[in-house]
């Protein structure tokens, strides 16, 4: 039943059911909301904790990058003229964009407002001439600063770009500020870190404006000579400069020195063409020009000068705040349709309830195993999944599924009497190496054709498995000559990535080794042991006990999983390449010049039984330096290897007695493992909650056909297809292979 409101109190009246604001006037009357204007009165700034002139230039900043620039200067004027960036730097970064770097100099650089505090009272009181010469320099550099921060802003960018710098002008100004600055440098030792740090920004700022003259002077002048000359006279000094200064203070910018020369040096003799340019120069003067003032406003206080996309960055950061805090769902930012750019957040309101509810399927049970599985293994290229049983009856161990054929039988690997602790893939998902308990370490080739099997009958029109024998073989021998009995016992693997150590993996032993082996040359290269050895000061303490092991995908570091309760970490990057086949020894190591270094060490104080690291797409550049550890008892920690510090625990899976293995799954955002109840548990990587416990091996396996022993309910791994996010696999105690399959629903 319509109810009407009386509008001297409500503000509203409703007619035929429907509420209608006051300020929208009758029915019949001409709507007037948008005409009236919000006031102070709506949203009391004053109240909230932020600064209303921060969020001022933060609107005005903003408007101007997504297009609206009319709109920027309106709410600019209508602010009282607050400024995005202050007059400095808008002088220093008009120069820039517009190519006259003959008006920047010392002086001008030390007016701005820098992050780390400025320089100017410092060069006054220890540069004896500073002031007096910048002065003259100020006044007469005036008329052209006017020039460029007057300029008619209808004025087409390349019409500015256009206009010829004043090449002697600059460099006579840069040998001037560095006759000020190279006295002051070499004596820094005993000033206070607030001038150090303001001196190497200073300094890096200089050297990055350097840089992009000299790659203008390349590429937009095409003047090698002088290009040359600038190198060599200005721009290697500076350099110098600011490598004189890393000595007192540690600097963010992300190349060295050394580096930095070398790559200006290398410039020379590269083709304008050249794939290698890419890095140093986006092939547009404009976009080179905007890269610079990009990287010095690094330098600039925040205040004075709003940061590339900043409430954009804000706005994110609040999307992720609230979908954190459903911590049952999932949100997955890399689905398909995310990429396509289909979803689109709601910035008038919360959107928490957006995402999407994450759960597991059972999608398929392989019970080919007559025994317990101790290992699985996905090939890198999600296309076989291999599996290691403790089948006491038989050499044949190991069976690898074909995915992508319905997870039938591919091949069965022979040769393995002992139980087979560890499996590993080779980059090209071409060679699995086993490594059974106490004997050889076998090499297959997955694809060599074998002898036919009918482990498939029971699929319709199933292809013939094959069983295979081993490619090679080889034990860790103690000592030249020495029998196999003697032999360190393998019990990991793990491979290199890149193509320069093409065909090589280590593999640890419990009896305090690593070695690491050549495929092509069939040959051990080295035992790590030895090398360590080589070195005084990494070798006043035994070798690990090695239980697990990785190298890093950038084959960069080895890490390894001791019995000792620790976790080390070593630089095997300087490894010779791969045609190098020769032997690494005492005798030639200093020619070869392999040489490996500590980078940390981690106490983690506890018996270990796993070592995981995340799973990599491109191996060229990958930083990561996660690496998962399952604990006793009870317990799986996420360590960053390089700052040594626990980031993450994960807690509700059982593990006291047996070796229980984890992963990283679902493009690394997901945490699972295997569980003394049978069980499968999955975390979030990031908060550290529980996702889902899957019951997976809970149940004994009835007895079958292929073998009438009693299983266990054991869930000793779980490993992730790693280019299918949507699969991975678990096996127990009780014989059983099971795939499962992620299912996502909105809610």
């Amino acid at each position: 039943m319509p109810v009407e409101f009386d509008t001297s109190n409500s503000g509203c009246r409703q007619q035929e059911g429907l509420p209608v604001p006051s300020y929208l006037g009758s029915r019949n009357s001409r709507p007037q909301a948008y005409n009236v204007p919000f006031t102070s009165r709506d949203v009391d700034v004053s109240k909230s904790p932020f600064d209303k002139v921060q969020l001022t230039k933060l609107l005005i900043d903003t408007l101007h990058e997504i297009g609206y620039t009319e709109s920027a200067v309106t709410l600019q004027k209508e602010s009282g003229g607050v400024e995005v960036k202050s007059s400095n730097v808008q002088k220093l970064f008009s120069a820039i964009q517009y190519g006259q770097f003959e008006l920047i100099d010392l002086n001008m650089l030390v007016r701005l407002p820098m992050k780390h505090g400025g320089l100017k009272s410092f060069l006054q009181q220890h540069a004896q001439d500073f002031s007096q010469t910048r002065a003259s320099s100020q006044d007469s550099n005036m008329e052209s600063e006017t020039t460029v921060c007057n300029e008619d802003s209808a004025m087409k960018i390349e019409n500015l770009i256009a206009k010829r710098t004043d090449w002697h002008r600059f460099f006579e100004t840069m040998e001037k500020d560095l006759a000020v600055l190279d006295p002051l440098a070499q004596n820094m030792a005993d000033c206070d870190v607030k001038t150090l740090t303001s001196m190497l920004d200073t300094v890096e700022m200089l050297v990055l404006i350097n840089k992009q003259v000299f790659l203008e002077l390349m590429f937009d002048q095409q003047d090698s000579s002088l290009a040359v000359f600038f190198l060599r006279t200005v721009l290697r000094k500076y350099i110098q400069l600011w490598e004189s200064l890393l000595m007192y203070q540690e600097s963010s910018y992300a190349l060295t020195p050394d580096t930095l020369l070398k790559q200006m040096t290398s410039i020379l003799t590269c083709p304008l063409n050249s794939a290698e340019l890419s890095d140093v120069w986006s092939g547009s003067l404009e976009s080179s020009r905007q890269l610079l003032i990009r990287s010095i406003s690094n330098y600039i206080d925040p205040n004075n000068l709003v940061p590339r996309g900043r409430l954009l960055t804000l706005l994110s950061q609040a999307i992720k705040y609230q979908n954190s805090q459903d911590v049952l769902n999932f949100e997955d930012e890399d689905d398909t349709f995310v990429q396509e750019g289909s979803r689109h957040y709601n910035l008038l309101q919360d959107n928490s309830c957006s995402s999407q509810r994450i759960s597991f399927a059972p999608e398929k049970l392989l019970a080919q195993n007559a025994d317990e599985i101790w290992y699985l293994e996905f090939s890198p290229d999600g296309r076989y999944l291999a599996s290691a049983s403790a089948d006491s009856s038989t050499d044949r161990k190991v069976l690898i599924y074909d995915v992508e054929r319905d997870f039938q039988v591919y091949k069965v690997l022979a040769g393995n009497d002992q139980c087979v602790l560890y499996l590993s893939f080779s980059p090209d998902s071409k060679y699995l190496v086993s490594c059974p308990f106490n004997e050889d370490a076998k090499i297959y080739d997955i694809h060599k054709e074998g002898e036919p099997t009918d482990l498939n009958q029971e699929y319709e029109g199933a292809f013939v498995a094959e069983i295979i024998q081993p490619e090679d073989s080889f034990k860790i021998y103690e000592n030249e000559g020495t029998s196999s009995v003697s032999s360190p016992r393998i019990w990991c693997c793990s491979w290199f990535h890149t193509e320069r150590n093409r065909g090589r993996f280590a593999l640890g032993s419990p009896d305090r080794d690593v070695i690491i082996y050549d495929i092509g040359a069939k040959s051990v290269l080295c035992k790590l042991s030895q090398v360590l050895s080589l070195n005084a000061s990494l070798s006043q303490e035994p070798f690990s006990r090695v239980h697990d092991l990785k190298i890093t995908c950038n084959d960069k570091y080895l890490i390894l999983m001791a019995h000792e309760f620790y976790v080390d970490t070593y630089d095997i990057s300087q490894l010779p390449p791969v045609q190098n086949g020769d032997r690494i020894t005492e005798s030639n190591i200093e020619t070869i010049g392999f040489h490996v270094s500590k980078v940390s060490r981690l106490s983690v104080g506890k018996r270990m039984t796993c070592l995981t690291i995340p799973q990599i797409k491109d191996h060229a550049r990958d930083e990561n330096s996660l690496i998962l550890i399952n604990v006793q008892p009870h317990e799986l920690q996420l360590w960053d290897f390089k700052e040594q510090i626990l980031v993450q625990k994960y807690y509700g899976q059982r593990q006291l007695q047996f070796i229980i293995r984890s992963c990283f799954g679902y493009d690394n955002k997901l945490v699972a493992s295997g569980s003394e109840d049978g069980k499968i548990y999955i975390w979030d990587r990031f908060h550290g909650n529980i996702v889902s416990v899957i019951n997976g091996h809970d149940a004994e396996r009835p007895t079958t056909r292929i073998s009438n022993k009693t299983f266990g309910r054991n869930c000793n791994i779980v490993v992730w297809n790693p280019t299918n996010k949507n699969i991975f696999a678990s096996g127990g105690d009780d014989g059983l292979v099971k795939i499962w399959k992620v299912v996502r629903g909105q809610l």
